[in-house]
């Protein structure tokens, strides 16, 4: 007989019907470009779990929308600037000769989260292709946005950030997560021109082979971003609600992009 606490016992379950509701009640229309950060933990139960969270999510924007995601690969980049932990300099050319070469269908994506990896497997998904830098985007504008992400500066105006900034119904969407997940607000360091400029590097395929890239990029920092979002919503830039137990925040892509680059400016 199995004992159970109080704490243990699922009391709210969501269908797909009322997750769409709930992002219908915080902002999100359809025909949005929207890119989405997710703790799918801290939502709490979804009847049918990632799978019915996606489909929602999709369906919120409709078929004129786009869903995009951060599809990132820490691992597959230069050692050098590893932090946590960092790597011994003795081991550097071991981790770059050993790194497994970029795969859309392989690569880190579970660092990335349960919603994330759903959304990749989709058939109807569209990847961008950089080693530690992707995205992955579904709807109506996916194959635009994902097309030919630069190697240096992978998240530059050349990038799909660049892209969405340029498109008036682009949004960010973050869901029981803080600001420094928001992948778009590091298009705002690069138009501050405030970072360094460093040489990174990452295992990418050619030919069957894999073989060390290197490439130009900037030092980002998102540490900076909780105390900005902190201003944006002062300045009600913001929409705050909820998604099942998840606090959510619903802003402007390229409103939210200028106010980082005007903040970075100002401090620096």
């Amino acid at each position: 007989m199995n004992t159970y606490h109080s704490d243990d016992i699922i009391t709210v379950a969501l269908s797909e019907k009322e997750v769409i509701n709930q992002l219908q009640h915080l902002g999100v229309i359809e025909d949005m470009c929207l890119e989405v950060h997710v703790s799918f933990n801290s939502v709490g139960t979804i009847i049918g779990g990632p799978t019915t969270f996606v489909d929602a999510l999709l369906k919120a924007v409709g078929e004129n929308g786009t869903i995009v995601m951060a599809s990132q690969d820490y691992n597959n980049t230069e050692p050098l600037f590893w932090e946590n932990p960092p790597a011994e300099i003795r081991l550097m050319d071991k981790i770059r000769n050993n790194t497994p070469g970029y795969d859309i269908y392989t690569s880190g994506h579970h660092l990335m989260g349960v919603v994330t990896d759903n959304l990749r497997v989709r058939k109807s998904t569209y990847h961008s292709y950089h080693p530690s830098c992707g995205f992955i985007a579904n709807g109506k504008d996916a194959k635009y946005l994902m097309a030919n992400q630069p190697l240096s500066f992978p998240l530059s105006m050349d990038s799909p950030l660049g892209k969405m900034y340029e498109k008036e119904n682009s949004y960010i969407l973050l869901i029981g997560v803080n600001y420094n997940r928001a992948t778009g607000l590091h298009l705002g360091e690069y138009l501050s021109n405030c970072r360094s400029i460093i040489l990174q590097g990452g295992a990418v395929k050619k030919s069957g082979e894999t073989i060390w890239k290197k490439y130009l990029d900037i030092e980002l920092d998102s540490s900076e971003f909780i105390e900005i979002g902190k201003e944006m919503e002062k300045r009600k830039m913001v929409r705050v609600g909820k998604v099942g137990s998840a606090v959510c925040r619903l802003f402007r892509f390229a409103e939210a992009v200028d106010f980082v680059r005007n903040y970075l400016k100002e401090k620096y």
